[in-house]
């Protein structure tokens, strides 16, 4: 059962993303196994700082090309709960970095922007995710 719906509305600082058709989040660290010479096995694992990855796209290229590559604040997205009654959920991701903008634009559709954006937890305690629900 799907319990949160379309994205209601995203921002970058303070600027509008307007028009959110997607979002995607992927949350990765990188394995370190440890162990020495005379181990047969790795013996300890360790993870990097969680990375997260973010793709947003918007049907707003305008909004786009106000961002540069290295900006760097706080992302914020809020989706709309399936059911009313429901919570929705607000997605924040704390010191997001653009690190990517791609602007597509279609003979017979409105001009889309892919922004990329990447996180790190600086000090390895602090998710920079979080998510909230939203009271109806």
């Amino acid at each position: 059962m799907e319990r949160y719906g379309p994205i209601q509305s995203a921002s970058f600082g303070q600027l509008d993303l307007p028009l959110p058709v997607s979002l995607r989040l992927s949350r990765s660290a990188t394995v370190k196994a440890g162990g020495s010479d005379n181990d047969a096995f790795a013996t300890s694992i360790q993870l990097d700082r969680p990375v997260i990855s973010v793709e947003l796209t918007i049907r707003d290229t305008a909004a786009a090309e106000q961002m540069s590559l290295g900006q760097a604040g706080v992302l914020s997205v809020n989706l709309l709960p399936t059911r009313s009654g429901q919570a929705g959920r607000t997605i924040t991701i704390d010191q997001a970095v653009v690190a990517g903008i791609e602007l597509l634009y279609a003979q017979d559709a409105l001009g889309q922007a892919k922004l990329t954006f990447v996180a790190e937890a600086q000090d390895g305690l602090t998710d920079p995710f979080s998510g909230q629900e939203v009271q109806p």
